[in-house]
């Protein structure tokens, strides 16, 4: 279906939490992230708590509580914005959720199916360069 853009949804919330005005790497807010997705605060993020972790972050992205992400809230270039959202313009919550989990396989750089801290500033770092 949209695979392809709708798994880049979740590299777009990461890009919000992380992003200041040149997308530099935040790491105060992907700090902030990443505790969202770590619900059992052990330190690491699997496969189902990045899944189920979603949710959060896409209302903690929703500043204005419409249930959408806009391009302002999502902080990408209009180019990007426009891949991710299609014609609707906008990113509902259900499309964000419905994401798959192809880019936890990127985060997991070390391939033991948990994401740490550093795995994630490091992708960051790679995709807002």
């Amino acid at each position: 279906m949209r695979s392809a853009r709708t798994s880049g949804l979740i590299v777009g919330a990461l890009c919000v939490l992380s992003s200041a005005p040149a997308l530099a790497v935040d790491e105060a807010r992907l700090q902030r992230f990443f505790t969202l997705m770590d619900a059992d605060g052990d330190g690491l993020v699997s496969r189902p708590e990045f899944q189920a972790g979603k949710g959060a972050v896409f209302l903690a992205i929703d500043e204005d509580g419409s249930m959408t992400l806009s391009q302002n809230e999502m902080r990408l270039s209009p180019e990007a914005f426009k891949q991710l959202a299609g014609d609707d313009g906008v990113v509902g919550g259900e499309e964000f959720i419905a994401t798959d989990v192809a880019s936890f396989d990127a985060i997991d750089k070390n391939k033991d199916h948990q994401i740490v801290l550093a795995e994630l500033v490091e992708y960051i770092a790679n995709y807002s360069n």
